[in-house]
């Protein structure tokens, strides 16, 4: 009997070894295509006109640092719009406090979306619609920017004539929770899903990222900007596809500790935000989203479980060979 459980086991931990085998080959190629944003000294007398739009609901607890860490960009001329999309806490209350100490923030509050339109797109282009930027930042509420993150976006969407740049940020967990998940989700359901091919401003494969979407003001209004991909629940990446459309030229960056953004607060933040994207994913389908969530929880649970397990028989001298596939897990 131990060894017919032993021999499963094998089978489950060669199987799983395998898996992240593929998983880690296309994430390796992902991440080695995607080159470092770079730091560059802006031109004497030169400052871009970014605007930075923000669609806050409901983050009293991260909005603050967010709003500040754009408004202290070095080299560009910067404006941020943050709208309040019917936030319950004291999101707007923080938002309209920060600008009356900034004329350079304008709060908008964003009223009951109009049939067809996802929350936070109507939201987002409630902001475009204001914007005076030549540059067009589009960020989630609980990034934290460096000083020269949008100078350097810029000066790399200039040097390389592209429309949009997405840059994937530094991600950063606060609790142990996060710490285990958050690898994993990345791994799974995030960097996965995002072509190499993205990365070559030629190529006709766009991708986006909710941390940070910069997009060419003209380029982005002249395809329609949110209004045009108003139903889509993942509008960063529907944002990113709709930008290489036309001939358009974009790529994705690593920001390293340019970008910084702690995705998830809470144990609840943390489902919300991984089942909402899983679904996404998988175009609504509950079997796919469930399918996802169970691989999600084996991959997270049975590596140790299969080394602890494993360990007692192979000291016993039982079925030694269980022990390498779930160390190597």
């Amino acid at each position: 009997m131990i060894v017919l459980l032993a021999r499963l086991a094998l089978l489950l931990a060669t199987l799983l070894c395998v898996g992240w085998a593929l998983v880690l080959a296309r994430v390796w190629l992902t991440i080695g295509a995607m080159r470092r944003l770079p730091s560059t000294a802006a031109p004497e007398g030169q400052r871009p006109k970014v605007t930075a739009v923000v669609a806050a609901r409901n983050e009293a607890h991260t909005i603050e640092a967010g709003v500040c860490s754009l408004l202290a960009q070095d080299g560009v001329e910067m404006e941020v719009i943050a709208v309040d999309d019917n936030s319950e806490d004291q999101t707007h209350t923080i938002l309209e406090r920060l600008a009356l100490a900034d004329p350079r923030l304008l709060v908008l509050k964003a009223a009951r979306p109009p049939p067809g339109w996802v929350a936070k797109c109507y939201a987002l282009e409630l902001g475009q619609g204001r914007a005076r930027g030549d540059w067009l930042l589009f960020t989630d509420a609980d990034v934290v920017h460096g000083p020269h993150a949008a100078k350097n976006a810029v000066a790399a969407m200039e040097r390389e004539r592209l429309d949009h740049l997405a840059v994937q940020p530094r991600i950063e967990a606060g609790s142990l929770p996060e710490a285990l998940v958050l690898p994993l989700f990345m791994l799974l359901g995030q960097l996965r899903f995002l072509d190499p091919a993205a990365a070559l401003p030629d190529s006709r494969t766009g991708v986006g990222i909710g941390a940070f979407n910069l997009v060419r003001a003209d380029a982005y209004r002249l395809r329609g900007t949110h209004a045009r991909i108003r139903g889509s629940m993942l509008d960063d990446r529907a944002l990113g596809r709709m930008m290489r459309e036309d001939g358009g030229r974009g790529s994705v960056m690593r920001a390293v500790a340019q970008v910084r953004h702690r995705p998830y607060c809470s144990a609840r933040e943390l489902y919300a935000g991984i089942r909402k994207s899983v679904i996404a994913t998988f175009g609504n389908s509950a079997i796919l989203t469930i399918m996802m969530g169970v691989l999600l929880l084996v991959a997270a649970v049975a590596p140790p479980m299969l080394l602890a397990l494993g360990l007692p028989l192979w000291l016993a001298g039982q079925a030694p060979w269980v022990v390498a596939p779930a160390a190597l897990i």
